[in-house]
């Protein structure tokens, strides 16, 4: 398994075949969906089929996994990837299992991915958005140096939108 970044309290690395459960389990968490949009079973599991195809491209950029490195316990999936509104701009996104939020986890993990796609990437500009009533993410996004540049229509609304440039 290929590793993207890792911190002291995370690792951040290509899913396996075998972990397609954790992600099905991660969007079963009415708590997760809060603030995304809700997917079947079925598409979740052709988000991870095309996670693990995009992995063959080797371009360093897709859908990963978050675990805890202190026991591999499954923290969350988070992606630095072309966004699939706007494939001409990198998004950056999060989802988080319930037990880490709060904690700085989204932050380090934001912080660490922004210095893998300027440093080892090469990016110029990162962007994100978040759901208007989700505070905690922009409060998060605004922490990893990223600025609120208006409003944009992704993933089917009207979204506050983020971005952060080298």
């Amino acid at each position: 398994m290929n590793i993207i970044v890792q911190t002291r309290r995370l690792i951040v690395r290509e899913f396996t075949p075998r972990e397609e459960i954790l992600l099905v389990n991660l969007y079963r968490d009415e708590r997760v969906t809060q603030f995304v949009n809700k997917r079947t079973e079925d598409e979740t599991l052709k988000q991870f089929a095309e996670a693990l195809n995009q992995y063959k491209d080797k371009s360093g950029l897709g859908r990963w996994g978050i675990f805890n490195p202190a026991d591999g316990d499954f923290i969350g999936v988070c992606i630095l990837k072309p966004a699939d509104s706007d494939p001409t701009r990198i998004e950056l996104g999060y989802v988080l299992n319930p037990e880490y939020w709060g904690i700085g986890i989204a932050t380090e993990l934001s912080k660490a991915l922004v210095f893998y796609g300027f440093e080892d990437k090469g990016l110029t500009e990162i962007c994100a958005c978040t759901h208007p009533e989700n505070l905690a993410s922009q409060n998060v996004l605004t922490k990893a140096g990223f600025a609120r540049d208006g409003n944009v229509f992704w993933h089917g609304a009207d979204l506050p939108f983020f971005r952060i440039c080298r």
